[in-house]
């Protein structure tokens, strides 16, 4: 079997404005547990109920970075060689994670990228990370 990168989530409650324990969930449609995400709730690890629209899942990119940390989609990432902050997001197009250099609009594959990078932060907690390297 080849070596498969686990799939991990967590979760920001977009009203609250806060992390949720996401290492469990469970997400129903109409009384169905189902793993669609589009419709319907979520029960998380604290037994918190969200609604369709009131949470982020937020998924692991199967990468560490420089440091040993797990990279999450939406994180800050301090790139030391080209001396500049970038963002990690998922491309649609590709279905690939990228990392996207906050300074222009090149993007490249992160796993180019994720043993020189070192995170910062993510775009919900730390988003001036973006635009003070904009500047």
């Amino acid at each position: 079997m080849a070596n498969m990168r686990p799939i991990e989530f967590r979760a920001w409650a977009t009203n609250e404005k806060r992390w949720i324990s996401a290492d469990k969930f469970i997400l129903w449609i109409d009384g169905e547990v189902t793993d669609i995400i589009e419709e319907g709730k979520a029960v998380f690890d604290d037994s918190t109920v969200f609604k369709k629209g009131t949470f982020e899942l937020i998924q692991y990119t199967g990468l560490r970075d420089k440091n040993g940390n797990k990279i999450f989609e939406g994180d800050i990432c301090w790139n030391e060689p080209n001396e500049l902050y970038g963002l990690v997001f998922y491309d649609e197009k590709t279905a690939k994670f990228k990392f996207r250099f906050s300074d222009e609009m090149r993007s490249s594959d992160l796993y180019e990228w994720s043993d020189e990078v070192e995170i910062r932060g993510n775009i919900h907690d730390n988003p001036e990370l973006l635009e003070e390297s904009a500047k």
